[in-house]
């Protein structure tokens, strides 16, 4: 008779440590829920991973970690965590879906695909899933599929900003002005003062032949920014133009400003550095063209550029080493493009 209880204290004492273990994992949760939602990522990402630790696969834990992960733009991180989760939530239409998102910014785009469709059979996509489907397809360089998807994704929500103008620059990439057009027309008209959207107008203006209507959209995209985070884009846009319309005075503060909005972007300054080069500045047009082709160095016309410039210079073996460079790095594209196009 002491035997059973002893048996059942030692049950009983079991039962309520479980019960107070789930008690302190609730609590704990909620408090990791409190910063997710106050949008105190890293704290909260910490916060998960301890009571996933504490508590595996028996709460969200892994979920919210990796929404938090995802907020602070480290995918690499957020992809283990949802694969873990996925394991024990097979069915977690939202895991999946989140892990679609993360493969996509992680450029696997067929991965990432595999994510979505797998989702999509527990339940249907949203608007911003499929803007992220045609964005994967974008990567894979297929814009018929990636225009597919993205007309799905405003179709179902038709204020989707994001997904317009994913859709307006594939028309553009497929040269179909007109649509092209009309997306960013919409975005404009959900979004009156929306600088990129203004900015991709002129780009379509430029290639229908109306420079001074495409300066105009550049400089209305350059006001509307300045109450914004600023883009080099209608920049180096409305530079380029100035330039190549004879205006290389005029060009050269909008390049200027580019450079300085996107210390990073090789086009940028390749293209400052061809102004300077025109202009007779040719220890600018140097640093800046040496500073294109590090940032990035497999860009044919970068080196192109840099050779011109060293052949005004007179120094002739560099120039001749940079017209070799490019001549390879264009002979190597053809050679994949062709390999490419093989059935």
């Amino acid at each position: 008779m002491k035997a059973l209880r002893t048996s059942a204290r030692l049950f009983l004492a079991l039962i309520f440590s479980a019960l107070l273990g789930s008690a302190q994992t609730s609590g704990d949760f909620d408090a990791a829920l409190a910063e997710f939602r106050a949008g105190q990522y890293a704290s909260a990402a910490a916060r998960f991973a301890k009571i996933e630790e504490s508590a595996p696969a028996r709460t969200d834990a892994l979920l919210y970690r990796a929404k938090c992960l995802v907020h602070l733009q480290e995918f690499r991180e957020a992809e283990p965590a949802l694969r873990a989760y996925v394991q024990s939530h097979s069915r977690s239409a939202d895991a999946l879906y989140m892990l679609g998102f993360v493969l996509n910014r992680e450029d696997r785009p067929a991965d990432s695909l595999a994510a979505y469709t797998q989702a999509a059979a527990i339940a249907p996509p949203s608007s911003d899933d499929l803007k992220i489907v045609g964005l994967d397809y974008v990567l894979l360089n297929d814009y018929g599929d990636a225009i597919k998807w993205l007309e799905q994704a405003v179709a179902l929500d038709a204020s989707n900003k994001d997904a317009w103008y994913f859709l307006g620059r594939a028309y553009y990439t497929r040269a179909q002005l007109g649509e092209a057009r009309r997306a960013f027309e919409k975005i404009l008209a959900l979004d009156p003062n929306n600088a990129r959207a203004e900015n991709n107008l002129g780009l379509i203006l430029e290639t229908e032949g109306k420079p001074e209507a495409a300066m105009e959209a550049y400089r209305k995209a350059i006001a509307w920014q300045e109450q914004g985070s600023g883009s080099e884009q209608p920049y180096v846009n409305l530079g380029n133009l100035l330039a190549e319309q004879g205006h290389a005075q005029d060009a050269l503060e909008p390049l200027e400003k580019a450079v300085a909005l996107a210390p990073n972007d090789a086009y940028c300054h390749m293209t400052l550095g061809v102004l300077y080069r025109k202009a007779g500045d040719m220890e600018r047009a140097k640093r800046e063209l040496l500073r294109a082709t590090e940032l990035d160095p497999n860009n044919p016309r970068t080196h192109y550029q840099l050779g011109r410039l060293y052949k005004d210079l007179h120094e002739l073996d560099r120039a001749k080493a940079e017209f070799d460079r490019t001549a390879e790095l264009q002979s190597r594209a053809a050679g994949g493009n062709r390999a490419a196009a093989k059935p």
